[in-house]
């Protein structure tokens, strides 16, 4: 995946919203471009792909 606005690959997840249950519904989950900044939606199995990501970075790092 690919950002609209930079074409950057690189996301993170963005702060939850009370306006995004309706999207999360629709199993979508709202992550940032890391670049740009831009907010957007993927797919619930994205999102938890990035999650764990993030996890797995947070153990290697040392912290808990």
């Amino acid at each position: 995946m690919n950002c609209s606005e930079c074409a950057s690959s690189s996301f993170r997840l963005s702060r939850f919203r009370w306006s995004d249950l309706e999207r999360l519904a629709l199993l979508q989950y709202p992550v940032r471009c890391r670049n740009c900044r831009r907010r957007t939606y993927v797919g619930l199995a994205l999102a938890l792909a990035l999650l764990q990501a993030r996890r797995a970075k947070r153990k290697v790092g040392g912290a808990a």
